[in-house]
């Protein structure tokens, strides 16, 4: 990490909260000079995704994440990530001596009567959509998807980055109408339709692929049929889909 974005690294190790808002100025305050013209104009700025020496260091080393960035407010929201919360908890609660009960041993864990088995093994397939385009209006393009519950990913390609976006729904042709005219109280679909239209307007690219059949899940070694209506066993694959993408970059956008 460049050392010039120490600064913003002590400011967000001051804070108390586990989550804050800062406009685009504001961080220039703090850092003392002008952010490149691509963290306004370009998403992956404030990617979460790691690469040594990149500026994002100054957030991810100490546990942070970037979360809503607003292009019209031109405001970014860092929080902490769950991990670095609880150990700042912890940590807070020994120096204010709240700590009163005895440290953990697992020696005192004895097995319950009621053992569940919880191997779960997951299976999924993508299959290629189509690509994102703009109209005239320079409004979304998606192709035509059915109207199932399943898994979609967008892989978003601008220069030599490639982000993927993973999420569920339970109707996919009508998520992406929502992407393509977000209400104004869709915050995570105007995230989503300003970075598409942004990627595009650049010359990127944007392929879509779904995952609503063919899907495989078994529980303690039994076959099951999964129900991609059910939205716990949506979210399941969901997480599952994004842990298997690690090797490259992913944007949360949906948290």
């Amino acid at each position: 990490m460049s050392r010039k974005y120490a600064k913003l690294t002590a400011y967000l190790g001051e804070q108390a909260s586990d989550q804050v808002m800062l406009s685009f100025a504001e961080i220039e305050k703090i850092l003392g000079f002008v952010l490149p013209d691509s963290a306004r104009n370009h998403g992956p700025w404030c990617t979460n995704s790691r690469s040594t020496g990149r500026h994002n260091e100054a957030w991810l080393n100490i546990g942070w994440e970037t979360a809503d960035r607003n292009m019209r407010a031109q405001t970014i929201a860092f929080h902490r990530t769950s991990t670095a919360a609880f150990i700042q908890r912890q940590t807070r609660q020994r120096n204010l001596g709240h700590a009163h009960h005895a440290a953990f041993d697992p020696l005192t864990l004895t097995e319950t009567d009621l053992a569940a088995d919880c191997a779960v093994k997951l299976q999924l397939r993508w299959w290629r959509l189509g690509a994102v385009k703009l109209d005239d209006d320079r409004k979304l393009v998606f192709p035509t998807a059915p109207a199932q519950a399943g898994l979609y990913r967008l892989i978003v390609r601008a220069g030599n980055r490639t982000n993927v976006y993973i999420g569920e729904a339970v109707r996919l042709k009508r998520r992406f109408s929502n992407y393509r005219q977000p209400g104004s109280t869709q915050q995570t679909s105007l995230r989503i339709n300003a970075l598409l239209i942004e990627t595009l307007d650049q010359g990127g690219s944007i392929a879509v692929d779904i995952a609503y059949q063919d899907i495989g899940l078994s529980i303690g070694g039994v076959l099951i049929a999964a129900n991609l209506d059910d939205k716990a066993v949506r979210r399941m694959m969901e997480q599952a889909a994004i842990v298997a993408h690690g090797g490259i970059d992913v944007e949360m956008l949906n948290r």
